[in-house]
């Protein structure tokens, strides 16, 4: 009985894999035209979006528009931009009357000291 069932299987696959084969090539010989049409189309989309840029294109150039000022295009250069002021800033800016402040040297001896205590 099991045999049976075996044999049915394979006639079975095998029938259906002579269908799907026929329906394969019939499906090869219409790929060309309907490819011929989707770009057919493509090419009609593309004609009436050019026109359509065209129109949008002719109608911001008639209108007037405002000097903007450019905005920068990276977030870092726009908070630049924020944080420093258009305007020069004050010429008694900062004290000139300072006095030259003492310029402290290092001492090689202590920091020897300290890396050998460190290890």
């Amino acid at each position: 009985m099991l045999d049976y069932l075996y044999a049915l299987s394979l006639l079975s696959i095998t029938i259906t894999l002579f269908y799907l084969t026929k329906s394969c090539f019939n499906f090869k010989g219409e790929i060309p035209h309907q490819g011929e049409e989707i770009t057919n189309r493509i090419e009609k989309v593309h004609g009436v979006l050019d026109e359509l840029t065209d129109i949008i294109n002719d109608f911001a150039q008639s209108i007037p528009m405002p000097d903007i000022p450019q905005t920068p295009s990276h977030p870092f250069m726009s908070i630049l931009a924020n944080l420093i002021s258009p305007t020069p800033s004050a010429l008694g800016h900062g004290n000139k009357t300072q006095e030259e402040r003492p310029i402290h040297e290092i001492d090689e001896t202590n920091t020897t000291q300290t890396q050998d205590e460190l290890s």
